[in-house]
């Protein structure tokens, strides 16, 4: 008999043995598996990836003031962004239009919501400058009656000539700004930026 009970404890032994090693690789698979899908819950977007933005707030460089929010969308997808996500932002820095000045615009990135989820974001755009061939071609300059007059002067030879906007050269354009107050920016509803990243982001799918 008792050869045959020793026989029956090693085989409950190797049933036992084998029964764990199965929990164990069962397990280290679920390990594998929850990790997996941790992973692809958050996609990495890294610094320097460009984001086309239309912001949706109208700003203008009379009236803004550093830290005040504007809100707008992503135009196309970009590393996992899906277009028409929400965009947050701030305005990093103003100057208005003065006497032989330019007046300038700001803005930064603060959050970008994707499917719900609002992730932090970091990013900047060039300075808009009015004047310069950035705010024409943005649409982004507006004067002042007297700053139309001077433009419609320079560009026709009369003092009848209408506001000419993006016709305008650099050159009139500055002789607008030192002879009057000049033109202000401004950054209509629905205006497309493009911002660059400073900082990977991990976006939350």
């Amino acid at each position: 008999m008792r050869p045959i009970l020793s026989v029956s404890m090693l085989a409950l032994a190797a049933a036992f043995v084998l029964a764990s090693c199965a929990g164990d690789q069962k397990n280290t698979q679920n390990g594998s598996d929850s990790t997996s899908a941790a992973r692809a819950a958050h996609l990495t977007v890294p610094s320097g990836t460009s984001i086309e933005v239309a912001v949706n707030t109208t700003l203008s460089s009379e009236e803004a003031k550093v830290g005040d929010g504007w809100s707008g969308s992503v135009i196309t997808q970009r590393d996992g962004i899906p277009a028409g996500s929400v965009v947050n932002g701030t305005v990093t820095g103003v100057k208005p239009a003065r006497k032989g000045d330019r007046a300038m615009l700001g803005l930064g990135l603060t959050s970008i919501t994707v499917n719900g989820h609002s992730t932090p974001a970091h990013g900047s755009t060039e300075a808009i400058i009015a004047g310069s061939t950035r705010a024409r071609n943005l649409g982004a300059i507006a004067g002042s009656a007297a700053a139309g007059a001077l433009v419609g002067k320079a560009v026709s030879g009369t003092t009848t000539g209408a506001v000419v906007g993006g016709a305008v050269g650099a050159g009139a354009a500055t002789g607008v700004v030192a002879a009057s107050d000049g033109y202000q920016v401004v950054l209509k509803s629905g205006t497309p930026i493009t911002f660059t990243t400073s900082e990977a982001m991990a976006v939350r799918q």
